[in-house]
């Protein structure tokens, strides 16, 4: 029973939360040649690259923990982290806000400055983390097979000092990128026009909104247990909060747009 947990959270519910993610990509690419043609192009697919990333984010970190001990961690962890900051995040918010907007197209120019700021916070955060990471140490083993990950919390790690530098960059992105997203999906599903045709759009913004918002939630709070309670590497509240979004962004998805149109 000691070994469940360990595994659970780090090999389980990343599967489970990737898979997911997957899913609603093919669902995305399934509904999107028909919508599409009122919401506009970059709308679906801005969502269909964010499952994308997003799921590729959250299936690696069993890959991050299994080749060995440092330096892999630390490669496939820089890659999995520009995936979500610089990738992720960008995608999502193009998205999502042309979405909430009523189908407005973005223009090329917000595009490009939304993505630039992503990834010039993605690379930041990799040059940081190449220092701040300290190392590798064993989490748990299988039979003979030992899994590692990074000692970013380990009290013998020299440049723990730097860890407030990630943690501000990702309360920048995504926490702060998803909870506004949110809280503009709930304001939006207020003030959208009630004589619309597409009626069921606010019903569909609040859950968008709550898919956003579980997610950056839960990150924010896996943050506050290590700042505040110094209760580090609790990975799997984000993963639970990414469920939970897929469940959320699922339900959001189908609806559609008209409340008599039958999908």
């Amino acid at each position: 029973m000691n070994i469940f947990w360990p595994v659970f959270e780090n090999l389980i519910m990343p599967i489970i939360a990737g898979v997911t993610y997957f899913l609603l990509a093919k669902y995305i690419a399934y509904i999107a040649p028909l919508r599409k043609l009122v919401t506009g192009d970059i709308t679906y697919k801005g969502a269909y690259w964010g499952f994308i990333f997003f799921g590729v984010f959250l299936l690696t970190r069993p890959l991050q923990i299994s080749l060995g001990p440092h330096p892999a961690p630390l490669i496939v962890n820089n890659i999995r982290e520009f995936i979500m900051i610089g990738l992720f995040t960008p995608a999502v918010f193009v998205g999502l806000t042309s979405f909430a907007l009523g189908f407005e197209k973005i223009k090329k120019g917000t595009v490009t400055l939304v993505f630039g700021i992503g990834i010039a916070l993605a690379i930041y955060f990799a040059v940081v983390n190449i220092r701040a990471i300290g190392g590798s140490m064993e989490i748990f083993r299988i039979g003979g097979y030992a899994f590692y990950d990074g000692t970013w919390f380990h009290p013998t790690n020299p440049d723990a000092h730097l860890m407030p530098v990630l943690f501000i960059i990702r309360v920048l992105d995504p926490v702060c990128a998803m909870i506004m997203l949110g809280i503009f999906c709930f304001w939006r599903s207020i003030v959208f026009p009630k004589n619309s045709v597409y009626d069921n759009m606010p019903k569909k913004l609040v859950f968008q909104g709550l898919a956003v918002m579980s997610f950056g939630l839960s990150m924010l709070f896996t943050g506050f247990m290590v700042v505040v309670w110094k209760i580090p590497n609790q990975w799997w509240i984000y993963y639970l909060g990414a469920i939970l979004a897929g469940v959320f962004e699922a339900i959001a998805l189908s609806f559609p747009l008209h409340k008599e149109q039958k999908i």
